[in-house]
């Protein structure tokens, strides 16, 4: 009886292949290589990403800010892994030509997949107040989250995503609550509300080690931080077919804007490391994400001028139209 249900699975598993499939699969294979540049839809889509910052001067933000992935330099596939060149800068002061200032903002804020932030903290998130236990719950013997632990839990909000985004976001989420290099310390943490049974457990357990009680708490906040992602970022990385257009997320942050915070920090890092280009203007030239992240992990840019109190408008069609009429009267006059 055995061997005949085995049998029955080994049939249903076959599938016959018609020819005209045969045909499809062997010229992809050959027209699609990864080596071609020349790529089908979403034909990385279960592919492990790797972001690969660029080192950049603030000229190119606008030359490659523009480009696809492909087109920029370091953009390589290597076995099942793609390494997407994305942007991380800062923008700190301003142009003696604030309008030249807005216009350069403006032309970035144009490209498609963009969000803009003015404001901080970026999302008001709402923590889960079991966040200690869901966090032990998740970790294996050697006391870092489990990958299949976390695909599974209840507490994973990311099911209709693809298949192979979830993937790269879980394990993301398993390397940042392993507290990267790129933090300037492990002592920061998030508003976390903690049960009372969690806060006693924590206090009990790290009692003689502060140092490990403070890194604890941290993991806790960024995984608190990573499963309550906001829709909007989830969807800049659905839509994201990778050799593509590059997503963006840009900052303006002046003395208007609220407190950056380590909520931002782990988000921006985190969408940073799965191919998001992240530019950041503080015209005021204050401290924000180095106050989290050593400036090793992203470019700093500095213009002529600093001025906190600098608002972003979008340059509207009568004041390029006065520009342009106030430039040819100059010319004119010489």
């Amino acid at each position: 009886m055995s061997s005949l249900n085995e049998e029955k699975n080994t049939s249903n598993a076959r599938r016959t292949e018609t020819d005209a499939f045969r045909a499809t699969k062997e010229f992809k294979e050959m027209f699609h290589d990864k080596e071609s540049f020349y790529y089908e839809p979403w034909q990385f889509a279960d592919y492990e990403v790797c972001a690969d910052t660029l080192k950049t001067t603030y000229d190119e933000i606008g030359i490659w800010g523009k480009q696809e992935a492909v087109i920029r330099p370091g953009w390589k596939v290597s076995e099942n892994t793609v390494y997407i060149p994305n942007l991380f800068s800062k923008i700190v002061g301003v142009y003696s030509d604030v309008v030249q200032y807005r216009e350069d903002i403006t032309a970035i804020l144009k490209e498609k997949d963009t969000l803009f932030f003015k404001h901080f903290p970026l999302f008001h998130r709402i923590g889960h107040k079991k966040i200690g236990r869901i966090y032990s719950s998740l970790l294996n013997r050697n006391g870092e989250i489990d990958k299949n632990k976390l695909l599974t839990s209840k507490y994973w909000k990311y099911t209709n995503l693809k298949s192979g985004l979830q993937e790269n976001i879980a394990e993301k989420i398993i390397e940042f609550c392993k507290l990267p290099d790129f933090w300037k310390y492990k002592c920061f943490s998030s508003n976390i509300k903690l049960s009372i049974i969690d806060k006693v457990s924590t206090y009990i357990t790290y009692m003689d080690n502060k140092i490990a009680r403070d890194e604890t708490l941290m993991k806790i906040s960024t995984l608190s931080i990573l499963l309550n992602l906001d829709a909007k970022l989830l969807s800049l990385l659905q839509n994201f077919d990778y050799p593509l257009h590059v997503p963006k997320i840009v900052t303006f942050n002046n003395s208007y804007s609220g407190t950056f915070s380590f909520s931002d920090a782990v988000t921006l890092m985190f969408m940073n490391s799965l191919g998001i280009d992240i530019i950041m203007y503080n015209p005021g030239a204050t401290s924000d994400i180095e106050n989290f992240v050593k400036e090793d992990y992203f470019d700093i840019h500095r213009l002529q001028f600093t001025n906190s109190k600098i608002k972003y408008k979008r340059v509207n069609f009568f004041i390029r139209l006065f520009r342009k009429l106030k430039s040819r009267n100059k010319l004119l006059s010489k």
